[in-house]
């Protein structure tokens, strides 16, 4: 929108300081024709003056006139520089000024004054004609400049009427997107409070339970390192989002092997998906890809995308985490056999604090899968979601596309 005003504003000014030049350029013209005007005149009149002298027969006041009135030719050649007609002028007064030196030939003397008495008559009405039409011409270029500067001044109007007003939506939307942020991040709270005091009252319980009970204890230790896995993914989730909004450079990539960040997120969330009664079955079988990955970040959210399956499983279900490679490029997936996503919120799960209604009704925070999403475009890599399809086969697949480096196939 700046854009477009400043170039019309740009346009705008270069009509007017177009127009202001022509007319600038009309009323200099004006005053040349003004002088030429003037000088056409005075001349008429000497004219009249030599023939009245000539007629007189008195030759010392005509010759006194004819020097003036030949000042007045050279005058307007240095008025209107290569006029047609001076050249002829100065001819006349020459002969005319010879004649009258002679003082012989009175008849032609005579002829030549009534020569130039009408040619300066002529050159008058010129003159006069001209004059008039540069005044309308400079009338009508000074109209021209008004109507450009009310037109400016409409146009410039305009422009700041509509800057306001997309000013104003524009506010208006970041209000609403401020506002809504601020919504999410309350839900978020709500929700994060809720997620992690889970864990922490159940681990309390079963330490409680550990406690007075002077038996086995492995069982309930086996519970609470689930328990703490799955508060440390949640940890790890909203530091990894926080660092990913604030723009800190945290993913340290280096040639890895893609087949042992599946491996590290399958040990890693085994405990868990146990507790759950959900069995995590591995598909990459000699499928191996070098990448240039961050271990560290690609783990979490590989764990991030698995904590999603597992949300969805019921017990007796089972999770399965694939590994293809292809010209160029790995492809990682995560299959489990939930109710799947609506087909229009499939796009959305990735936003940060959304949440599907399947998925708000299983409780989580919405930002596993979004730190998911950041990581793999950190790896310049794509993830997607996608439906199994068909009744006998329901569930949902995240996948993962990341590049291998060049030559690896």
């Amino acid at each position: 929108m700046r854009t477009r005003v400043a170039a019309s504003l740009i346009l705008i000014a270069l009509a007017i300081v177009s127009i202001l030049g022509a007319f600038a350029l009309s009323l200099t013209n004006a005053a040349r024709q003004f002088e030429h005007a003037l000088i056409a005149q005075r001349q008429s009149f000497l004219v009249e003056r030599i023939a009245r002298d000539a007629n007189a027969d008195d030759f010392a006041a005509m010759r006194d006139n004819l020097r003036e009135y030949r000042a007045l030719i050279i005058s307007e050649q240095r008025y209107l520089p290569g006029k047609q007609g001076n050249s002829v002028e100065a001819k006349r007064a020459d002969d005319l000024t010879r004649l009258a030196d002679e003082n012989v030939d009175h008849q032609r003397l005579r002829a030549v004054v009534r020569t130039i008495a009408d040619a300066e008559r002529a050159e008058v009405a010129d003159a006069r004609a001209g004059l008039d039409s540069t005044r309308w011409r400079t009338m009508a270029w000074g109209c021209l400049l008004a109507l450009a500067a009310i037109g400016a001044t409409v146009v410039g109007a305009m422009q700041l009427l509509c800057s306001n007003r997309d000013l104003a939506g524009e506010v208006a939307a970041r209000t609403a997107e401020l506002r809504a942020i601020d919504q999410s991040r309350r839900l978020f709270f709500a929700k994060a409070s809720h997620e992690l005091r889970t864990p922490v009252t159940a681990i309390r319980a079963i330490a409680e339970v550990a406690l007075a009970d002077h038996g086995d204890s492995r069982s309930a230790l086996d519970d609470i390192v689930s328990q703490t896995d799955f508060l440390g993914h949640r940890i790890e989730d909203m530091l990894g989002l926080a660092m990913a909004a604030e723009g800190r450079p945290v993913v340290i990539p280096v040639p890895c092997d893609l087949a042992e960040v599946l491996d590290l997120a399958l040990h890693q969330a085994g405990p868990f998906a146990r507790s759950m009664d959900v069995a995590i079955r591995a598909d990459h079988a000699g499928a191996q890809g070098l990448a240039l990955i961050d271990k560290r970040w690609l783990t979490q959210a590989l764990l991030a995308v698995i904590d999603n399956g597992l949300k969805f499983s019921a017990p007796g279900d089972d999770l399965v985490l694939g590994l293809t490679i292809s010209a160029g490029s790995a492809t990682i997936t995560v299959t489990d056999s939930g109710p799947g996503v609506v087909e229009r919120e499939l796009p959305r799960i990735f936003d940060a604090y959304y949440q599907a209604d399947e998925g708000r009704s299983r409780g989580g925070t919405g930002l596993g899968l979004a730190l998911a999403r950041w990581v793999v475009e950190q790896h310049h890599g794509t993830i997607h979601a996608e439906n199994r399809g068909g009744a006998d086969r329901p569930g949902c697949r995240i996948v993962m596309t990341i590049p291998l480096l060049e030559g690896v196939a």
